[in-house]
């Protein structure tokens, strides 16, 4: 579960204190727990690509708002998205059994 703009803190089962998120908690006791772990960038957009792919947001074509963030080493025939010849990690994850689901603006 990837979840934008959520500090590491931010969850009862890490130690906040306000215990507002009981059903993540719940899912933390019961699964398993990860948590050394950073997003390849700190907006959504660029950090999702980058979980779906294993490529750093720069390679997918994925930007932050900085203008310094584009560059010449970025390939012009992936800027503007993922490529539809790339193999995303659900399509993987899929071939073993599992379901994956992304829910959110996109």
């Amino acid at each position: 579960m990837l979840m934008d703009d959520m500090g590491w803190g931010d969850l009862g089962v890490l130690g906040q204190p306000s215990k507002e998120t009981p059903n993540l908690d719940a899912m933390a006791a019961q699964g398993m727990l990860l948590t050394n772990f950073y997003t390849a960038n700190p907006l959504c957009s660029p950090s999702r690509a980058a979980l779906l792919t294993g490529r750093l947001p720069v390679r997918n074509g994925f930007y932050t708002t900085n203008a310094h963030a584009r560059n010449a080493y970025t390939p012009q025939e992936i800027v503007g998205g993922i490529s539809k010849d790339e193999i995303l990690l659900p399509e993987m994850l899929k071939k073993k059994g599992y379901v994956s689901k992304i829910v959110g603006k996109w």
